[in-house]
Order: structure tokens, then sequence, then C-alpha cells
């Protein structure tokens, strides 16, 4: 697996330098895949961690959500991306119905009740943007099963 240093997950996130360090190292809002092992190194991270720090962006500059209130949601959606293949994700959303309370689903299937309210984070348009920096798969691409032969 291809882990990425801190620069280039600025690039993908939109985050400094120094907001970077403090979301996955002194507040712990997500923990990177490899910490920092003192002075000097960078912290390394999955595909899977740069889309939570992407998802997290958009909370905190959109929704103005309190992302110290969401590490659970953070370390929860790191569990569950940790098992999951990139190509299968670009139909997916992350539904947020409340504190402590989220799940993955495909965006058709989607169904807001007319009494509660959610936030929807669908995922395309970050997978879209990480395939290019980690040189990812895009969701249509695919092999051809038979080889072109000539036919007379």
């Amino acid at each position: 697996m291809r882990l990425l240093r801190s620069r280039e997950v600025q690039a993908l996130t939109g985050l400094s330098a120094d907001q970077l360090r403090e979301w996955t190292g002194r507040r712990g809002l997500v923990a990177p895949d490899v910490p920092p092992r003192g002075k000097g190194t960078q912290a390394r991270f999955s595909w899977q961690t740069v889309l939570v720090l992407r998802l997290a962006v958009v909370l905190k500059q959109e929704f103005h959500v309190e992302l110290k209130a969401q590490r659970e949601l953070f370390a929860g959606l790191q569990r569950e991306l940790a098992g999951r293949s990139f190509p299968t994700l670009w139909p997916k959303s992350v539904v947020l119905h409340g504190p402590g309370r989220w799940e993955l689903l495909d965006v058709e299937d989607i169904k807001i009740g007319s009494n509660k309210g959610c936030i929807v984070l669908p995922f395309a348009s970050h997978l879209e943007a990480l395939s290019v920096g980690f040189g990812l798969p895009d969701p249509m691409q695919q092999l051809p099963l038979f080889a072109a032969v000539k036919v007379q």
C-alpha cells in the first residue's frame, strides 16, 4: 500500500502543515497510519486516512462542525474503510445522523425521513481527487476479458 507524506496530504486536503500536524497529532482527530518517529520525521497516510481527513475538512468548512466531538466518527470511518477496496467506494456516502450515529450507504439507498435531519457526504468527488494523488483506478476502468483477435 502506498503511503503519502505530509506535504502530499496537504495538497490533497487543503490543510496547512500546522493544521495537519494539529489534527493528526496534538488533537488526535484522525490517526496517521504511520506516526512520526521523532523530530525530523513525517507521519505517513494511506488513501483511506486522507479520505477521512478530506471529509473532516468538509465538516469543518462547510457545516462548521466542532471536530473534537467527531473523533469517534473519524476512528470508526478509518476502521470501516480499512477493509474496503477503492473502486467499491465510488457510489458510497457517509450519512451522519447525530452524535455517534453514522452509516455508509450507496447514494441511491439514502432515504431522509421527514422528522429527522442528517448530513450526507458523498465520496465520489473525494475519490476522484485521491485517484489522481495516489494513482488509483477510476470507477469505470476495466481490463478486457479477451485479447483482441483478427476475425476474417
